[in-house]
């Protein structure tokens, strides 16, 4: 993490990261959704991932919009967790 350890430009590049990999899991959410209800019919679990991306990706890109880190996290972390969490509670319904 260059950012850190004052590297130019570091910060811009870590909210970068932060919204574009977040403004990727709506795509890969959905795909996965489609994949999932292809495969298994529909789960209501699925709804995180029609609701969740998105909202991960609003907020990464008001974060690096406004350069407010903790946006910009918080939007990041929700697109990590939810296609696991979705996933997850789709196995819990089947069962």
């Amino acid at each position: 993490m260059a950012f850190l350890q004052g590297g130019s430009g570091g910060y811009e590049l870590f909210l970068s990261r932060c919204r574009d990999l977040s403004v990727a899991s709506v795509a890969a959410g959905w795909a996965l959704m489609v994949f999932a209800i292809s495969e298994d019919g529909w789960r209501y679990a699925l709804l995180l991932l029609v609701v969740l991306p998105p909202i991960a990706a609003y907020l990464a890109i008001r974060g690096k919009r406004e350069i407010h880190t903790g946006k910009a996290v918080a939007g990041f972390l929700i697109a990590l967790a939810s296609i696991p969490l979705s996933l997850w509670l789709a196995t819990l319904e089947s069962a």
